[in-house]
């Protein structure tokens, strides 16, 4: 029994060192940080009708391009609904074994909100649901071979190269009230459900559930102050701002200030960005003398549907890459340095000299003597190479020879020598 548990643990090592040989699918373990920044933002809204507010968006960043677009709808006093569209590309950093890249990755993405305000209770507590579909195609490179350090020995690979996108769903509700004059505190329970399309492997999922924190302060007369964090499936976000509102100049302007982390979780690499923000509402009412008028109607509307229903703070795709042995480099051949002495030892097991006359990388070594059946025995320990000679009888003689094999195959023996019991 004990035989056959070392027979297969032999077999399980040898397949797992040919895996390792020959191809698999791994990770860099290497995760870089990309900043996407600095980013300037551009936003326009304005009213269609009495129920019904849009609003633009263009984002430009040296490593950031994103536009979207939304479209909201009061249904009544107290809720309000929207849908917004939005696509995003970015640069991000892709680690693999042959060395980081930079690639331009893309994202589409759809999403609803929907918005219930409690009239006349304390605290003005408010519903949010919002709800989102993203898709991220994949994206191939070309191979790239490469040399690594394989069990002592320097080996030429190949690295095949994938950025894996996604698909993604999620929804997200928010409970949010106001605790305190000017100021706005929502938790919110995310459910996320991103598939990475994989091509080397099974796809694996970021699917479950997370939580966002958010709070949103005014500071002084049109100036606030926000804070988010959300705790995620496929990443966390953190995001803080600085707002300027109502800025009346031929209509109403808003400036933002921001700045935002997310930390990609598994093979998601991480991003940073900091921005300004400038949005422009215009209102299509008219007073009698001829200046802009937002009623509080109005401007309930125009925010909502400055804020859009989706908007995904990163590119969700993945680098994946498959390694592949092409060649090994074997270094120089194995050499020896000396001869081996004679040696006379007492009877019974001796340790013999071991062989550091030989020079080399990974040797393997094996020895050969001229023990008859019951004379003696000689043995060697193969990584070492330290030799135990046993001789069963006073002034028996055993000629020995030690063998050193690299690991491409190269081998050089020592010179015969006696061991003589005494």
């Amino acid at each position: 029994m004990k035989s056959l548990f070392i027979l297969r643990a032999i077999i399980l090592r040898t397949m797992l060192l040919g895996i390792l040989l020959t191809s698999t699918t791994i990770y860099a373990s290497n995760k870089p940080t990309t900043f996407l920044g600095p980013n300037l933002t551009g936003g326009f809204g304005n009213t269609i009708n009495n129920t019904t507010a849009y609003s633009l968006l263009g984002e430009v960043g040296v490593k950031n391009l994103r536009v979207g677009g939304t479209v909201a709808w009061q249904l009544n006093n107290t809720q309000f609904l929207k849908a917004s569209a939005e696509y995003l590309q970015q640069n991000i950093t892709y680690s693999f074994n042959s060395g980081d890249t930079s690639q331009w990755v893309s994202q589409g993405a759809l999403g609803a909100d929907y918005l219930y305000q409690f009239s006349g209770y304390r605290y003005e507590p408010q519903v949010d649901v919002a709800a989102y579909l993203s898709h991220a195609p994949n994206k191939s490179l070309g191979n790239r071979s490469t040399t690594t350090v394989i069990s002592g020995t320097t080996t030429t690979i190949l690295n095949q190269r994938h950025i894996a996108g996604s698909d993604g769903a999620g929804v997200i509700p928010t409970l949010s009230v106001a605790p305190w004059q000017g100021g706005r505190a929502g938790i919110g329970l995310n459910y996320d459900n991103v598939r990475y399309n994989q091509n080397f492997s099974p796809s694996q999922n970021a699917n479950g559930l997370g939580g966002t924190f958010t709070l949103n302060q005014q500071i002084a007369k049109d100036v606030s102050m926000g804070v988010s964090a959300a705790v995620r499936q496929p990443f966390n976000n953190y995001a803080a701002n600085v707002s300027f509102n109502n800025l009346q100049y031929h209509g109403t302007w808003a400036l933002d200030v921001d700045s935002q982390y997310t930390a990609g979780k598994n093979t998601l690499p991480s991003t940073w960005n900091v921005g300004l923000s400038v949005s422009y509402y215009m209102d299509s009412y008219q007073q009698n003398s001829g200046h802009s008028s937002l009623t509080s109607h109005h401007n309930d509307l125009l925010a909502f549907a400055s804020t859009p229903a989706v908007y995904m703070p990163q590119v969700l795709a993945i680098a994946e890459q498959k390694v592949t042995r092409t060649s090994k480099s074997c270094g120089a051949a194995p050499s020896i340095t000396g001869t081996f002495a004679d040696q006379i030892v007492g009877v019974g097991t001796t340790t013999l000299n071991s062989p550091t006359q030989f020079n080399g990388t990974n040797l393997t070594y094996t020895v050969t003597s001229n023990f008859t059946a019951g004379s003696g025995t000689v043995t060697i320990n193969s990584t070492t190479g330290a030799v135990s000679a046993t001789g069963n009888s006073f002034g028996s003689n055993v000629s020995i020879a030690i063998k050193a094999t690299d690991s491409c195959g190269r081998a050089i023996t020592s010179n015969t020598f006696t061991v003589n019991f005494i």
